[in-house]
């Protein structure tokens, strides 16, 4: 009998070793980045060329599997101070074409998405046939985030309103799973108290599960001081099944004399509301001349980096990431995500 009791108390401990989840120790590091913009008003005609004084801020519609063409995709972007037959010089949104190497053709047809007054900053999933875009817009108070869907981006008509405006002041940033329930990160803080997460089974209505999900580090941080924090990117999931997101961070002095950067965050692949590690520094920093803005391109803002859109690439836990540069520029660069077990 104590044979049998001390071979079940092995198999128990052994049973326990092997279902004990695995935990990683995550790194992202941007491994490439232009030194031109992928599209601006500041390049030459026939290298990604834009009509319109400031583009940026890019929303990748993610490559359908019935797309003729798998490298290249449909991109919404917000512009300002266009041409009137690109919209004139109010934000709004317009599609330009773009490439998984990182490049744009020039914009050179104005489609200009028929949204509400002030459209910009898009944020487009792929789910089942439909292209999902959140956006921000004209609205009262903070039901300003916008939410729209359709099969056929090109016909403008057909983007129809989905739910919304959500309370979420700004962005929408999806988390998809193979099933329900869905995520979705939201805000900027301030004004909202932190970035939230709500959940969806329907992708029509969202319950806030954590309204201080993220919440700015502060002036006094001595590694990665924020003043401001925004969701930034829909989510993507890594080899591990954990998910990564990148947020977008106002530092001291900001707009006039401080940075607008990037840090990261990876969700629980079983609890997306489960944040198993921030980056301690930001680690997506503007250093290219048209994110900076001390060059030939055009600016808005000076330092100032927003990812908007981090697609999957052919290799593993590497990710092409789309941001608007000096609120004027579209860049694009590659960030690889690399972990090891703890």
């Amino acid at each position: 009998k104590l044979h049998h009791l001390i071979i079940l108390l092995v198999v128990v401990a052994v049973g326990c070793i092997l279902t004990k989840a695995q935990e990683y120790t995550y790194t992202a590091t941007i491994i490439n980045r232009s030194v031109t913009p992928a599209l601006s008003q500041g390049n030459p005609k026939g290298q990604g060329y834009s009509p319109c004084t400031y583009t940026f801020n890019p929303g990748w519609l993610p490559i359908s599997p019935s797309t003729p063409n798998k490298n290249s995709t449909l991109v919404i972007v917000r512009v300002a101070e266009c041409p009137i037959e690109f919209g004139g010089a109010a934000d709004h949104m317009l599609l330009a074409t773009c490439y998984t190497d990182g490049t744009c053709d020039d914009i050179t047809t104005p489609y200009i998405l028929p949204f509400e007054e002030e459209a910009q900053d898009p944020r487009v999933v792929l789910l089942d046939g439909w292209y999902y875009l959140f956006y921000y817009a004209n609205g009262d108070g903070d039901n300003t985030v916008y939410f729209r869907r359709t099969q056929t981006p090109y016909n403008l008509a057909s983007w129809e309103t989905v739910a919304g405006p959500f309370p979420w002041h700004r962005n929408g940033c999806m988390l998809l799973r193979p099933s329900p329930p869905h995520y979705c990160l939201f805000g900027e803080s301030p004004p909202l108290p932190g970035v939230g997460i709500a959940s969806t089974d329907d992708m029509i209505n969202f319950k806030t599960l954590n309204s201080t999900l993220l919440v700015p580090n502060g002036a006094k941080d001595p590694y990665a001081p924020e003043i401001v924090i925004e969701a930034s990117t829909p989510l993507v999931q890594l080899s591990t099944g954990d998910y990564f997101h990148i947020y977008s961070a106002g530092t001291p002095g900001w707009v006039a004399n401080g940075n607008y950067t990037g840090g990261w965050v990876i969700l629980d692949k079983d609890d997306p509301t489960i944040i198993k590690q921030k980056s301690k520094e930001h680690f997506f920093e503007p250093t290219e001349s048209y994110e900076i803005g001390d060059g030939k391109y055009p600016v808005q803002r000076h330092r100032t980096l927003f990812a908007t859109s981090l697609i999957p690439t052919e290799t593993p836990d590497v990710f092409r990431v789309w941001y608007g540069a000096g609120d004027a520029n579209v860049g694009s660069a590659l960030v690889s995500v690399s972990f090891t077990s703890v």
